[in-house]
């Protein structure tokens, strides 16, 4: 049989990513229904929402952790005795290297550069008939921008199978970014100018959530920072700027309207449906940071444009996306579709979730070094035993 040139690796801790695209995909699916349905969107409330679910997700988990590990010493305060020792003298070795207010500070950054993000956001509707999707295809760029504060920014290695990821995603991106300035309608409406600035505004977007990953990543790496106590903070910044924000823009001014116009049922269901949003907006972010804890930035980044093929069927579906003078355009959106498929399956074999065993593309993943590891040890064990042997031989020969 020939070699297999791919290979599924299973990693532990799994159920976080999964966990964290379940719920993106679930609030998604939610906000999507409320627009549909409820005829309702405002970004600037959704915004606020999603830094209240994020607040009290990282509350909430938090203060469950310090009561359960207070309640587990206590309950076995002589059987952890030596475990305290052990662990008070880990804590020494444990590198912390900012001080707190530093520490605040780049979480007071994170939450900024979030809210920079939803400013962004609600300037794009000026650009008329740009594709909706074009944002989230630029995605494989945020896995650049990752990849590239990882490697010079926080001095972490990047291994030949990723770099190799890396080009061909930045490939890919390129492709993108062309097939859009040949398929884009350019009318009156949206000028090639105006389409270049939403471009830029797309990069400025993808940038800041990279930035978003670099510092979480660093706190977690450098300074053994809680995922859950950085959550807590990134919500409460981020609160505060919509607060600020608020008076300059009312964010209940269209639920306000959306009361009086509708009738009392349709309403109870939209604060239901709001509710739901900010769960789920604390659930998604609860596992968004313990992904990047666990792993890297560039497993969320990845994870996360995992989803972008599903919704690109959607909308082509529905006939809202890749749409050239108000009809489907079938080269657009299989151009497109079979583009965000390999920069997806890239995102994989970057995380190692899937191996490469071609042009030496597997020797620095994870599961190959330990395998050379324990092939060395066993090599190491076989070298004693025939020792051992011929030590046993030359005693028989002396006696």
């Amino acid at each position: 049989m020939g070699r297999k040139l791919i290979k599924f690796a299973t990693r532990p801790n799994l159920k976080h990513p999964f966990q964290f695209i379940l719920y993106y995909v679930l609030r998604d699916i939610e906000s999507i229904l409320i627009d549909k349905y409820l005829e309702f969107n405002d970004p600037m409330l959704f915004t606020t929402l999603m830094f209240i679910g994020e607040f009290f997700a990282g509350l909430i988990v938090y203060l469950y952790q310090k009561q359960f590990v207070k309640r587990t010493l206590l309950n076995d305060q002589k059987k952890n005795l030596l475990m305290n020792i052990i662990m008070k003298k880990a804590e020494k070795r444990i590198r912390i290297i900012d001080n707190i207010p530093k520490m605040i500070f780049i979480l007071f950054c994170c939450a900024l550069f979030d809210f920079i993000q939803f400013l962004l956001s609600i300037n794009t509707p000026q650009f008329i008939n740009v594709s909706n999707s074009f944002s989230s295809r630029l995605g494989g760029i945020v896995l650049i921008f990752d990849s590239i504060f990882y490697y010079f920014m926080l001095k972490l290695p990047i291994f030949k199978h990723q770099i190799f990821c890396l080009i061909i995603t930045g490939v890919c991106s390129l492709i993108i970014v062309i097939t859009e300035f040949i398929f884009q309608e350019i009318n009156i409406f949206l000028s090639y100018g105006k389409f270049i600035s939403f471009f830029f505004i797309s990069l400025i977007d993808q940038f800041f959530n990279a930035m978003i990953g670099l510092n979480e990543k660093y706190l977690y790496e450098f300074n053994n920072m809680d995922p859950f106590y950085s959550l807590l903070f990134e919500g409460f910044f981020g609160f505060l700027f919509c607060l600020f924000y608020s008076i300059y823009y009312n964010p209940f001014e269209q639920i306000i309207e959306f009361k009086k116009s509708k009738a009392s049922s349709e309403f109870v269901i939209l604060i239901f449906c709001l509710i739901i949003y900010t769960i789920l907006s604390g659930l998604m972010n609860l596992f968004r940071v313990n992904t990047t804890k666990i792993f890297t930035q560039m497993t969320t980044s990845a994870i996360l444009y995992f989803s972008n093929p599903f919704y690109f069927i959607i909308y082509f579906s529905l006939g809202e996306d890749f749409v050239t003078k108000k009809e489907r355009n079938y080269a657009y959106f299989f151009i497109n579709l079979i583009i965000s498929l390999l920069i997806s399956f890239l995102g994989l074999v970057f995380n190692e979730f899937i191996i490469l065993f071609f042009w030496n593309l597997e020797s620095d993943t994870h599961i190959q070094i330990v395998k050379r590891a324990l092939d060395y040890e066993n090599i190491y064990d076989l070298k004693d035993i025939i020792d051992d042997d011929e030590d046993k031989d030359d005693e028989v020969k002396n006696y």
